[in-house]
């Protein structure tokens, strides 16, 4: 009786430390309204808020950076942050190697070649949609290259982890290649783009920008979380898993896939943000473990609140601000190296 008390309290734990990600979400989003080159309050926030769901609407200006800017920017900070934590959570799981995330494939790369060839010719590739769409599109397009490519190597014959990361490798040395081709021919205007682009951003977000990768992802994660069991499995390598009667070439596949899918679906909007799916299953797992059921989760969780306050610290880094993937950058590296150090050695791949 005893141990089970302790297994359902150790659950609880666990489901607690969720729990507490999600609340500071939530203060960290309304602290990241009052954050920014336009000096507001907490409560000078809180009344706008106020005043916009109500109607009663008496600086339009305020409003306008309140709601229209800083809201949907912190909103989809904790989407892409979630989706690339949860996503490397899956990538580190089911290739059972903790530098996997969601861009071990080429998916970062892919659609940088995409955004930079969208970039330099302009719409003039696709007449029908003005420039920024042209750019999302492209980048959506190119970066699930590597994905087929894997599915077309897996047609022949069988696709193992170590060929899935060495195809992924391959194909973002060819794309960074293609890419510094492209940079050195552009113009300055153009080359600023792409760097812009490179480095992962998120002021360029709308609430126009949310709701096609928010669905994308919302099924994506959902079948994750559904294939959790297999994820579990994946975790003792192929022969066990042929064992317990789970398929794992198929199941890598499947995975690898619907993670491809949602981080493209983020990517393709905000650029390279690193780091975020490197550390945030790394840390989700030293409080909840490698249970997939609670992993993912957990990851999610705290993906969504490592990049929302990364955007806080870019906006009032520098006298105009900083692109969000720098700091992700400086922050996560010394972060994933104190991780590695301090790694308990029965972690899943040890």
């Amino acid at each position: 009786m005893e141990g089970k008390q302790e297994y359902y309290k150790a659950v609880r734990k666990k489901w607690m430390f969720i729990l507490i990600c999600v609340l500071l979400i939530v203060v960290a989003l309304v602290f990241s309204l009052s954050i920014g080159m336009y000096d507001l309050d907490f409560f000078d926030c809180y009344r706008i808020l106020i005043e916009h769901i109500t109607g009663n609407i008496t600086d339009p200006y305020a409003d306008d950076i309140v709601v229209f800017t800083r809201l949907p920017i912190g909103v989809f900070a904790i989407i892409v942050g979630a989706v690339l934590a949860m996503g490397g959570a899956v990538m580190q799981s089911i290739l059972r190697n903790p530098l996997a995330d969601p861009y071990t494939m080429g998916v970062s790369s892919g659609a940088l070649l995409g955004a930079s060839i969208a970039i330099v010719l302009g719409n003039g590739i696709m007449p029908f949609f003005n420039d920024s769409w042209v750019k999302i599109i492209m980048a959506f397009g190119f970066s699930l290259i590597p994905v087929a490519v894997i599915l077309m190597f897996s047609i022949k014959r069988r696709v193992t982890a170590t060929k899935i990361i060495l195809i992924g490798i391959a194909m973002m040395y060819i794309f960074s290649a293609i890419v510094q081709l492209l940079m050195i021919t552009a113009s300055e205007e153009t080359l600023a783009e792409i760097y812009s682009w490179r480095v992962g951003t998120l002021a360029l977000t709308t609430w126009d920008t949310i709701p096609i990768p928010l669905g994308i992802s919302l099924v994506c994660g959902i079948i994750l979380l559904y294939h959790h069991r297999r994820i579990n499995v994946m975790m003792a390598g192929s022969r066990s898993a042929h064992s317990m009667g789970v398929d794992p070439d198929r199941t890598i596949l499947v995975e690898i896939t619907l993670v491809s899918l949602m981080t493209a679906a983020t990517v393709c909007f905000t650029g390279t943000i690193g780091f975020v799916g490197l550390v945030g299953p790394h840390v989700a797992r030293l409080f909840v473990g490698s249970e997939s059921k609670l992993l993912l989760p957990a990851s999610a969780a705290f993906g969504g609140l490592f990049l929302l306050l990364a955007n806080c610290i870019a906006r009032v880094s520098g006298e105009y601000g900083l692109p969000v993937g720098v700091i992700s950058a400086i922050i996560g590296c010394p972060l994933f190296i104190f991780i590695l150090i301090k790694m308990r050695r029965k972690s899943a791949w040890n």
